[in-house]
């Protein structure tokens, strides 16, 4: 009967009250260390993938206007031996 009477108590509990101030945010030691490292980790991450993108363009940019360069000079001298 004493079970009973637990059952109906937790089935008819009063609604969680809402009050008009938001909760206060949690304090960083209740937060855990992946959560709290995580967004500067994925930050650091991106900027990273970025930087390696854009260095990356710039040298194959120098490397294909050297390799082009270098083509260029070999069919110069090319056609110099064959005139």
């Amino acid at each position: 009967m004493h079970n009973l009477f637990r059952l109906a108590n937790r089935l008819h509990r009063p609604a969680a009250r809402s009050y008009s101030s938001p909760a206060p945010a949690p304090r960083l030691e209740n937060i855990g260390r992946v959560r709290a490292y995580a967004k500067p980790l994925a930050t650091l991450f991106l900027w990273s993938a970025l930087s390696y993108s854009a260095l990356q363009a710039a040298w194959s940019s120098l490397y294909y206007d050297r390799l082009r360069l270098e083509t260029e000079a070999k069919i110069d001298a090319l056609n110099a031996e064959i005139r």
